[in-house]
């Protein structure tokens, strides 16, 4: 990223650990009614130079824990069961781009407030305005950071594929569909649930068929029977199994989850960014590779169940992105 710090060899072998963060600034995530304030982010119009104003969090909370090095950002609409409103996927793409810039930001952790939910997959009703301001999205969208109109997120996907920092996903709740995916199928380098936490793909309930990558990603991570047996049936998959099944890093109580992500993201933030950007990559590129075509096959597939079988009583028209 711009501006990342350097860290001499010899700096980096004496470095210390890193510094505990906090508790009582962690509890706050835990409220049934979530956080009371969001924060803002930067925001940039041109594709490099400096932030060109800001704005002010809706659907997302900010936050950076600076002593060390890390941002927490937590899907932030609990009523909703923080579901995919078109605000808070254009909030992601602010979220990405400004912690991807800031040099402060050494990792990330990604997260949701209270423990109901981590995010409930498609917004079907609510609101559905966009209160990013119109420029910014169409700035962003010409550099490939915000939504396209397909069904499939794809440009979120490719967002959280290719941020360049370390990313841990602490996943409290339910997570549904799309929420399934982005706490599951490599939108985070490194995942931590809660024991509360389960997972569930509804889509052939729904009429639907897999998206945000998940048609390769799942059966990748856990083989092809057990990601179909996932998808055709619908069932609810616990944190055990999910642990069981290598989906998970570590299982955590409630109140334990976000300071171990936490925890674990400090850790790794005390690393060299460019040995964090090149891991990542290399390890993401042979998958990468195809993500264009498996996205684009995932829409056109979709698209084909929605036609077929009129699949959520067909998406919310209404969305302003």
């Amino acid at each position: 990223a711009a501006g990342a710090a350097r860290m001499e060899p010899a700096q980096a072998a004496a470095k210390a650990e890193a510094p505990a963060v906090d508790r009582a600034l962690l509890a706050p995530y835990l409220a049934a009614e979530g956080l009371a304030e969001n924060g803002n982010v930067p925001v940039y119009l041109n594709a490099d130079g400096e932030a060109t104003g800001s704005h002010e969090l809706r659907h997302i909370a900010w936050r950076l824990l600076e002593d060390v090095g890390v941002a927490i950002a937590a899907f932030n609409t609990p009523k909703a069961l923080h579901c995919l409103a078109p605000n808070q996927q254009m909030e992601t793409f602010l979220v990405l781009e400004h912690a991807r810039r800031d040099p402060r930001v050494r990792a990330l952790v990604w997260t949701s407030s209270g423990t109901r939910a981590f995010n409930s997959g498609a917004a079907l009703k609510g609101d559905q305005n966009v209160y990013v301001p119109a420029e910014v999205v169409d700035a962003y969208r010409e550099r490939g950071m915000a939504p396209v109109g397909d069904v499939v997120l794809s440009a979120q996907t490719k967002a959280f594929w290719d941020f360049p920092k370390p990313l841990v996903m602490a996943v409290n709740g339910l997570a549904v569909g799309g929420g399934a995916n982005i706490a599951l199928a490599n939108f985070g380098d490194v995942i931590f649930c809660s024991r509360n936490a389960r997972f569930m793909w509804p889509f052939a309930k729904l009429g639907l068929s897999p998206e945000l990558g998940s048609s390769m990603m799942i059966p990748f991570l856990i083989g092809m029977s057990k990601a179909k047996e996932l998808m055709l049936g619908g069932d609810w998959l616990t944190a055990d199994d999910a642990a069981r099944l290598g989906l998970v890093s570590a299982i955590c109580e409630p109140e334990e989850l976000l300071p171990r992500a936490v925890a674990f993201a400090a850790k790794v933030a005390q690393n060299h960014p460019e040995t964090a950007r090149c891991i990542k990559q290399v390890m993401n590129a042979p998958l990468r590779a195809q993500l264009e075509e498996v996205l684009q096959r995932e829409q056109k597939f979709i698209m084909e169940t929605i036609r077929a079988t009129g699949g959520l009583g067909g998406f919310p028209k209404t969305s302003k992105l």
